[in-house]
């Protein structure tokens, strides 16, 4: 099963390694990111996402909401 990172990024056409140069959030803490719940992320984290993605971070909050309890 997916989890939540994982599901987001490929929604978004994105590689962990392209997300972690984006944000200057290492790759090995995206990996523990993606083995916490949403709701244990900090809001920088949600922040990087959401500008890695083009997206408010709001929106991409309810995304993540979305894929996390689909």
């Amino acid at each position: 099963m997916m989890n939540t990172l994982d599901k987001y990024l490929e929604r978004h056409n994105i590689k962990r390694a392209q997300l972690a140069r984006n944000t200057g959030i290492s790759t090995s803490t995206w990996q523990n990111v993606s083995e916490r719940q949403l709701d244990r992320w900090t809001v920088r984290q949600i922040k990087a996402l959401a500008s890695s993605t083009g997206l408010a971070t709001t929106t991409a909050l309810r995304e993540l909401e979305a894929l996390e309890d689909g």
